[in-house]
């Protein structure tokens, strides 16, 4: 008998899809999530810069009151994401599968979550604080004579002027520098820049700590502020609205520095970018910048308990590759289950895995060839941004509006309907709790 001969069969169930995990419920914390009410909602969040200073006590002397700073961040419930499916009545008289609008909606619940993902990832890399990246950085060492950068403070951070020679205007334009590999790279700002550290160079010795780049204006011009975005304290000097400006060793910086003249009225200042282009990650490296993350979070006294990497699927295969895990560190890049992503331990970290549109990436700093107003740009080299935090960097809230089951007016038909308001802050205060590492692969 001819196989062809029997009768066609169908299966009552329809094919599902799988996703990847969702890794943002492992990253964040949700402290504040039960007082979202509605879209729109703001949620203020109050958080103190600095926790005043402890003096000597000297009897018969009055007290000196400690300056307290304060910031207020919101938390906005920004996000609002829904689905509208369509069953035809009609066609579903004809329709063998008996659990489509169950499979339909848990797919809609799938996606949602690889959107939360993200634009979680991406305010991710916008709020780790300057200072926390690990890249290759991009120095321009000032020049013998005349003001390389100079800094002019305003009441909320700074305006940095860059130039090859002199004090740049507006009109200048700067060329291009050897990178510390031999690559040579644009010396003046670009958006690719924009919330990553940039600090003035004295000498490798005398430096200015790091700012954050908050805004480009053109090539030679940028907006400087505080990591936390700080303007006053007990480590602010005097008339200025930026610490640190006196200069130091790359660690310590002295309220009003150690006899130096402040680095805003130094002569031949050079520049730094950092994690200027991403760095490459093999095997042979991971574990070593790894435990830089590490090191970013420890100088910013953050606690070490509750700490996550979100690695893509190519750093993972690293990790499994690296020397320093094969075999000692077995038992640790493997302890655990996997729950909301979570893949191994590394470092002291618990390893998330996410992988296409939910990882960060960006240009770097823009390669080129010329000097002056004659530089010619090549393509600049995209890197992942891969997440190290404490769960306390970054908090997320978000609710069901609405879910319903209806009848389509003008249609012989049922419409399934939802929708979702969500949104997350990274409260400046937090910015400490995270570290980036712009790498290839």
């Amino acid at each position: 008998m001819n196989l062809s001969n029997f009768g066609e069969q169908f299966v009552a169930k329809v094919l599902p899809k799988t996703y990847q995990r969702a890794v943002f419920q492992g990253i964040v914390n949700r402290d504040y999530e039960g007082q979202f009410k509605k879209a729109g909602d703001r949620l203020n969040i109050l958080s103190f810069l600095n926790a005043g200073e402890l003096s000597d006590y000297v009897v018969g002397t009055d007290m000196n009151i400690s300056q307290l700073v304060d910031a207020e961040d919101q938390l906005v419930a920004e996000k609002r994401k829904y689905y509208d499916i369509s069953l035809d009545r009609l066609e579903d008289l004809f329709t063998y599968a008996e659990n489509i609008p169950e499979s339909l909606i848990e797919e809609q619940s799938k996606v949602l979550e690889r959107t939360i993902d993200t634009y979680v990832l991406n305010k991710a890399a916008e709020e780790a604080k300057a200072g926390n990246w690990v890249g290759i950085d991009f120095v321009i060492d000032g020049g013998a004579s005349g003001t390389s950068a100079s800094i002019v403070t305003s009441a909320t951070g700074g305006t940095v002027t860059i130039g090859s020679t002199g004090v740049a205007t507006v009109e200048s334009s700067v060329g291009v520098v050897e990178n510390r590999d031999g690559t040579s790279l644009f010396a003046g700002f670009q958006n690719a820049d924009l919330y990553k550290g940039f600090r003035l160079v004295s000498t490798r010795a005398f430096v200015s700590p790091w700012y954050r780049i908050s805004s480009v204006t053109n090539t030679t011009t940028a907006t400087l502020t505080e990591w936390d975005e700080a303007t006053s304290g007990p480590d602010f000097e005097e008339g200025y609205s930026l610490r640190g400006l006196f200069g130091g060793d790359g660690v310590s910086f002295p309220k009003y520095g150690a006899g130096d003249a402040a680095l805003i009225t130094m002569m031949g200042l050079g520049w730094e970018f950092q994690a200027a282009i991403p760095t490459a990650v093999t095997a042979a490296t991971i574990y070593d910048q790894v435990t830089l993350l590490a090191e970013k979070l420890d100088e910013n006294e953050v606690s070490a308990e509750d700490r996550t990497i979100v690695a893509t699927p190519a750093l993972q295969t690293q990790l499994r590759q690296s020397s320093e895990f094969q075999p000692t560190g077995i038992t640790e890049i493997y302890s655990g289950t996997v729950i909301n992503g979570r893949v191994m331990r590394v470092g002291a970290f618990d390893v998330h895995v996410a992988a296409g549109s939910r990882v960060s990436t960006r240009a770097g700093h823009s390669p080129g060839s010329g000097v002056a107003g004659d530089v010619v740009f090549s393509a600049a080299t995209t890197g992942y941004q891969i997440l190290a935090n404490h769960k306390g960097f970054m908090t997320y809230g978000d609710k069901w509006s609405e879910s319903r089951v209806i009848n389509a007016e003008k249609q012989f038909a049922k419409l399934y309907q939802g929708l979702y308001i969500f949104g997350a802050k990274v409260p400046r205060y937090r910015r400490k709790y995270g570290a980036i590492l712009f790498g290839s692969f």
